[in-house]
């Protein structure tokens, strides 16, 4: 490989700080399985910089999610999203942190694996990927969570119809995480 030669995928660009930085945004909303290989590696590699997601089955993870959400500026990818197709385990395991006693008899999606460039945060990325993916799933009858010990995001869920529910816990990449649900 010609370490010269660009290939077309990512270049740095200085105008983050325009006044309409979204309208310069292109923003895509895939099921994984219409994604490029190399779709689903910036991913990967983009929500590994995050370092808030367990290494381990991550890229099956993301793989058999329901949608992936990417936000390019220009050719480089800056944001991220998805909605989650979690196991049944994991919300149970997720319920018991968050001391929630309760039945699961719905179907469950969860919304997550979100990552905004450092660069680029606090200029609405990760609010319209997630509006975005909710968009995708109206038709889904049964509940639909995220996990967050993150204040923006908390303030994006409960705006779009999200409940606290059960007691903050201890994760093992943040404290103070919260649970959110909305029932679809």
């Amino acid at each position: 490989m010609n370490l010269n030669k660009s290939t077309g995928l990512a270049f740095h660009q200085d105008h983050y700080d325009q006044p309409n930085f979204l309208g310069n945004c292109y923003f895509e909303i895939k099921k994984p399985c219409d994604c490029t290989m190399i779709q689903l590696h910036q991913f990967y590699l983009l929500l590994r910089k995050g370092n808030k997601v367990s290494p381990i089955n991550l890229p099956l993870k993301i793989f058999n999610a329901a949608f992936l959400a990417f936000c390019y500026n220009g050719k480089k990818l800056v944001g991220i999203s998805a909605i989650k197709r979690p196991s049944l385990s994991y919300l149970l395991e997720v319920y018991n942190k968050a001391g929630i006693i309760t039945e699961i008899d719905q179907p469950f999606l969860e919304i997550g694996y979100s990552f905004t460039q450092e660069s680029v945060r606090k200029k609405g990325i990760s609010s319209t990927l997630k509006r975005l993916l909710l968009k995708k799933i109206i038709d889904h009858h049964g509940i639909i969570f995220s996990t967050t010990a993150t204040a923006s995001s908390q303030r994006f869920l409960i705006a779009n119809g999200f409940h606290a529910k059960g007691n903050p816990y201890k994760g093992i990449f943040d404290n103070n995480i919260i649970y959110f649900e909305r029932t679809l």
